[in-house]
């Protein structure tokens, strides 16, 4: 537990670190981030989501930029279920985590799915893509809300809820920019 609680701790000093500076790479397109960014809750988080993937700065324009935050937001959600899966097998999880757990696993199992879907969506129908984009950001909202029904305070589920929240407005946000 000590080690998760370390990397948790890790983690969060590099997001602090990334966040604390408003300036983009100077290599990433700003217009691109920017436009994006501005339009979520928490620029700064944002603008460090992007800055974490090397490859924000090759995007050349919105669709190119729209895939590698989607392909970024199911890596992170995929790890995230992952980790999920490790807390039910651990023998230190409380009992009463363990609903929260598998509904947590389960709704970051679609929400990989809807993220798939959307990249798939992009160039055929971006109606579509927008829409479940919406729908994968609402799957941090159920794993959120089954944890806050607990009343247990466990910041390495916390974190990856709010990731999956912020790379999913991302998500929408773009696709709903590249829907005009």
């Amino acid at each position: 537990m000590k080690q998760v609680a370390a990397a948790i701790a890790f983690f969060l000093v590099i997001v602090h670190t990334c966040s604390s500076t408003n300036s983009i790479a100077p290599n990433s397109p700003p217009t691109l981030v920017d436009g994006v960014c501005k339009q979520t809750e928490n620029y700064a988080d944002c603008v460090s989501a992007l800055q974490l993937n090397p490859r924000t700065s090759a995007a050349s324009d919105l669709k190119s930029l729209a895939r590698i935050v989607l392909e970024t937001a199911i890596a992170n959600t995929t790890n995230s279920k992952d980790y999920f899966e490790l807390m039910t097998k651990s023998k230190r999880t409380a009992p009463s985590l363990m609903p929260t757990l598998k509904n947590c696993i389960s709704s970051y199992a679609r929400t990989v799915a809807l993220f798939n879907s959307t990249i798939m969506e992009l160039d055929s129908d971006i109606t579509a893509a927008t829409y479940d984009a919406l729908l994968a950001y609402l799957g941090s909202w159920y794993c959120g809300d089954s944890l806050n029904s607990t009343r247990l305070d466990v910041p390495s589920i916390k974190i990856r809820v709010y990731y999956l929240d912020l790379y999913g407005i991302i998500g929408y946000r773009i696709t709903k920019q590249l829907s005009g």
